[in-house]
């Protein structure tokens, strides 16, 4: 586009004037598709006592800081910054998802009901007779659980809480020789804690439901490598990944139900709650003794998961 205006001296002077509109043929609905924040969810319903990561759940192109919160019947843990979903026994569950905005996409809000899925409590085998036996569903299939069971992850039930809690309600020890395919035989392995004069954030929780927590903020926050907390999260059986390193309490429920599990040293183990910078929590299973000690020493492993 060109236009003239008066210059110096009465002379004209050419001005050539470009529409930015005009420019690479860009126009506004392109840059609003090339940036359009998406939010994918790929889980509709879950059973009841059924747990999943937020990220298996919903998928976004952004990378915009998430924000999770719901409404009925779920549970999301860890209470601070959630990063896992169990589903209730209601009816369903409403999730929402807030993506912050960034430099390349904008800000996002999604929501998204899950609904309860149906889960059957029994099995019934029918012979080629006219008798119908009907089989129960054990801990290990999704049926009721209790201390001694084996539970979801091939493991032992040592922990019920009575009810469904923040981060669950039961927790599972690895089975005996769950480094050799639960053989029975092989030894817990030992390793530091980890990070010795580096105090680590977000894994001083002690109680019943924080070993999780703990763990996730050891592999986070610490760059030693092989140590107790790498080990535990490291762990995966019967397709379920979500082990970890066990807190000061729920260390102690193990010891107390160290027969039922089965496997263990008399010397002592790790959990995951540092006591200081220098110093983490830990257990002999040979008197239930517990103490802090240097993270540099060397102890046994033994993951649990919640469920």
């Amino acid at each position: 586009m060109f236009g003239f205006v008066r210059g110096v001296r009465g002379r004209a002077v050419v001005v050539v004037l470009v529409a930015a509109g005009l420019l690479g043929g860009v126009t506004a609905s392109s840059v609003a598709a090339a940036t359009k924040t998406t939010v994918t969810w790929k889980v509709s319903s879950l059973t009841a006592g059924q747990r999943m990561s937020l990220s298996a759940i919903a998928t976004s192109n952004s990378k915009g800081v998430k924000t999770w919160s719901k409404t009925g019947s779920c549970v999301l843990s860890p209470t601070s910054k959630p990063t896992k979903l169990t589903m209730g026994t209601g009816v369903s569950c409403t999730l929402k998802l807030k993506i912050a905005k960034t430099s390349k996409h904008p800000a996002k809000t999604s929501t998204k009901i899950i609904t309860r899925k149906s889960s059957p409590t029994t099995t019934t085998v029918a012979p080629t007779t006219t008798t119908t036996t009907t089989i129960a569903l054990t801990c290990a299939m999704g049926g009721s659980c209790a201390v001694g069971d084996t539970g979801p992850g091939g493991g032992i039930v040592f922990y019920d809480a009575g009810s469904v809690q923040s981060w669950g309600r039961f927790l599972e020890a690895a089975c005996a020789g769950w480094q050799n395919n639960c053989d029975g035989t092989t030894v817990d392995p030992r390793a530091e804690w980890g990070c010795y004069g580096t105090s680590i954030t977000g894994a001083d929780g002690l109680t019943i439901g924080t070993g999780e927590q703990n763990t996730t903020a050891i592999v986070n926050g610490c760059t030693d490598t092989g140590i107790a907390a790498d080990l535990a999260d490291d762990y995966s059986r019967n397709t379920l990944n979500d082990w970890f390193l066990p807190s000061k309490d729920e260390l102690n429920q193990m010891y107390i139900q160290q027969t039922a599990i089965g496997g263990f040293s008399s010397d002592g183990y790790w959990s995951s709650s540092e006591d200081v910078d220098y110093n983490a929590w830990y257990q002999y299973f040979s008197d239930g003794f517990q103490d802090n000690n240097y993270k540099g020493a060397t102890f046994y492993v033994r993951p649990v998961r919640a469920f």
